[in-house]
């Protein structure tokens, strides 16, 4: 059957809207403070939650997300999940972060593969990922400041 190529039209269209925030604008200067920060936010949750904080071209926050909630021991989460928010909001660089629930800071296997899978698609998009942190409470880990960014 023969595609009539005249009534083929736009069924999505994308448009940035920049809208009011409560949120300041934050310029990302290192991984200690975006740390600082995140375990106040989230080091104490009993849940794994993996964050996003997605970046414009002067490193200033422009999205904050929870991609997602998972359970005491793991957060299971897709590239995806996190690269669509990142193009949704226009970002050129991007922070994730999670939480372990458990008190130590130390990645787990997961942790790095995930971190591993997160650049390599982050670099076939042209979307940068400068740190991945694991938090707790009083503590972090960051895999740029550890040589494995």
């Amino acid at each position: 059957m023969p595609v009539n190529y005249e009534k083929v039209v736009e069924i999505v269209r994308l448009k940035q809207i920049v809208c009011e925030s409560t949120l300041e604008m934050q310029k990302i200067t290192s991984s200690f403070g975006i740390a600082q920060w995140l375990m106040d936010e989230i080091g104490n949750e009993t849940q794994e939650v993996l964050m996003l904080l997605c970046l414009n071209t002067k490193n200033e926050v422009n999205s904050l997300s929870v991609v997602h909630r998972g359970t005491i021991n793991q957060s299971i989460a897709h590239p995806r999940d996190i690269f669509q928010r990142a193009i949704l909001s226009n970002a050129t660089r991007i922070f994730i972060a999670h939480n372990h629930p458990s008190g130590s800071h130390q990645p787990s296997q997961n942790d790095c593969l995930f971190t591993e899978k997160i650049k390599q698609a982050g670099e076939l998009l042209g979307i940068e990922l400068l740190d991945h942190l694991v938090v707790t409470s009083n503590s972090y880990y960051s895999f740029r400041e550890e040589g494995k960014l």
